[in-house]
């Protein structure tokens, strides 16, 4: 087992307990060094927070825990609970289909509230492979957000 798999199971068995959550984090390593941290359990609601604030802050923190305990080498770090990311991701599709669909049915510009960088890079997967319709980000962070358009009209 790795020190940074090592740091981040006694880093999320403080968190969960800290917390009052009754769940257990489950650390697994991939073979390219990626970590993966589910939690899975009661009231793990909890550890997402408004707009997933908590959970992007428990990532934050998971991923320098690994960075320190993998002596600076740069470690892809996901944190999930309750199966949120995979909840959200389909969430972020939807909007961005309806976005894009509005775009088009009434050829104008359609802005999206900000969103985190990661839910951001969601939204431009989700609609690449479309010609029709074009996105970018505009705006400085935290209030960063996505605009899509009709590609015929973009600049």
């Amino acid at each position: 087992m790795s020190d940074a798999r090592t740091a981040l199971e006694r880093m999320f068995t403080a968190v969960l307990s800290g917390m009052g959550v009754a769940g257990e984090a489950r650390v697994t390593e991939n073979g390219d060094g990626a970590i993966a941290v589910v939690v899975e359990g009661e009231g793990t609601d909890v550890l997402i927070g408004r707009d997933g604030a908590v959970i992007d802050a428990l990532q934050y923190l998971a991923h320098q825990t690994a960075l320190r305990a993998s002596g600076g080498e740069p470690r892809k770090v996901s944190v999930d609970a309750g199966g949120y990311r995979e909840r959200r991701q389909r969430q972020l599709e939807r909007l961005a289909e309806h976005a894009a669909s509005e775009a088009i049915e009434h050829r104008e510009e359609i802005e999206l509230d900000p969103m985190t960088p990661h839910d951001r890079r969601i939204v431009h997967m989700a609609l690449a492979d479309r010609t029709d319709i074009v996105t970018r980000s505009e705006g400085d962070e935290p209030h960063r957000r996505i605009v899509v358009l009709p590609a015929d009209l973009a600049d």
